[in-house]
């Protein structure tokens, strides 16, 4: 008598522990299935379970809402999945008139499941989506799954369209104030590459003179400024924040009318081993800068003044050139995204002095070349006066 009481609250009991506490109530109901050893008592359980939750067409849910968040409801469909089996769906369309049943409504809260994926925006919701094209109970399912995540890419892709107070700026200086994070994160960096662009081929680049400038700091003051002087009112570049944690952004873009900063971390290429670069990336700026939710694109800026020849790599490479190390860490963003479900984009930016400035590396050749000939000069002179001296004497 205990043990049907028990079950008939039970899908009472876990739907209301799952609207409060999902994080612990979620394993427990796994655990629950997995200990049923009858199919048809499993399948039963889901049934009651996920309309209790959910509600259906005769009662609504009788739950909270602390589920709904796109790992929780991922969770959820990849179980009820499982013990709500599609293959044994009931298939009404075209069928006429019926009155639906707990089955019916098992099935609606189910799909329910993966629409509320599919309609939230963000990387969490794709990177779930191809969990479950990997981890459906039905492998006939899983490609299905992969549709949607590429569907949920290309959605996400798409860009915001404009209001009309944009459309009319564009039209008059071929630029819009962004509006958002994403926007002022593309702003952002169409604004450091086009410093780039003005420091490596600009016809009035100042890359020599900064390439006598060995401290961070002082780059990162030229570069806040250069910005700031092209902000238009675009955007705002502080002089220097400290965080919660007394952690410094090297520099934050804010936008205008709404709180969502864009972090670009910079570092001196020559001054960094290559781990070390690789691991400020993936640490610093994924890890701290961008741990706020406001904020979920950066920017990894490098500058190379060119003393350092080559980088060696996490893999055991090498990287030869400044810009193959570029394409590296842009590349192993790429291999740790999924890691960061929080962070939708880093892109890394390389500026290299030497392309407009001075080739340090041939200038410390030439320098020592010029000092081996001078030593090897003051080697072989005494040598001579000795011999002329003595010819001297000869004459006399």
């Amino acid at each position: 008598m205990g043990q049907r009481k028990l079950a008939g609250n039970g899908r009472v009991w876990f739907a209301t522990w799952v609207g409060v506490d999902p994080d612990a109530a979620i394993p427990a109901l796994a655990a629950r299935f997995a200990g049923l050893n009858d199919p048809a008592e499993q399948t039963k359980l889901a049934l009651a379970f996920v309309v209790t939750l959910f509600g259906g067409r005769s009662q609504e849910g009788r739950a909270r809402q602390a589920f709904r968040t796109v790992e929780h409801m991922k969770s959820l469909y990849l179980l009820m999945a499982r013990y709500i089996r599609q293959e044994d769906d009931i298939r009404r369309a075209g069928k006429g008139v019926y009155s639906p049943g707990l089955r019916d409504d098992a099935q609606d809260a189910r799909n329910a499941l993966i629409a509320f994926i599919r309609e939230t925006p963000g990387k969490p919701a794709f990177l779930a989506l191809l969990e479950m094209a990997r981890a459906h109970p039905d492998e006939g399912s899983r490609p299905w799954m992969g549709f949607h995540a590429k569907a949920k890419a290309a959605a996400d892709s798409d860009v915001d369209a404009w209001a009309p107070a944009q459309v009319r700026e564009f039209g008059k200086s071929l630029v819009a104030t962004p509006a958002n994070h994403r926007e002022l994160w593309y702003h952002a960096v169409d604004k450091l590459d086009a410093l780039k662009h003005d420091l490596e081929n600009g016809d009035s680049s100042i890359a020599s003179i900064l390439q006598a400038v060995d401290r961070e700091t002082e780059f990162r003051k030229f570069i806040g400024g250069w910005c700031r002087d092209r902000a238009a009112g675009r955007y705002v570049v502080p002089q220097e924040e400290e965080l919660a944690d007394a952690k410094r952004p090297d520099l934050r873009f804010f936008g205008v009318g709404f709180d969502a900063p864009v972090p670009a971390e910079l570092k001196l290429a020559d001054k960094w081993t290559g781990p070390h670069l690789f691991e400020r990336l993936e640490v610093q700026l994924c890890g701290d800068y961008l741990r706020d939710v406001r904020s979920s694109r950066g920017i990894f800026l490098l500058v190379y003044l060119g003393t350092k020849s080559y980088w060696d790599l996490p893999n055991g490479r090498r990287a030869d050139t400044f810009e193959m190390l570029v394409d590296e860490l842009q590349r192993h963003w790429t291999l740790i995204a999924n890691d960061y479900p929080g962070v939708e984009d880093i892109r890394v930016i390389g500026i290299d002095l030497t392309q407009r400035g001075i080739d340090t590396k041939a200038t410390k050749a030439a320098k020592a070349a010029k000092k081996a000939a001078k030593i090897s000069g003051k080697m072989t002179k005494p040598s001579s006066e000795k011999g002329l001296k003595k010819g001297k004497k000869r004459g006399q």
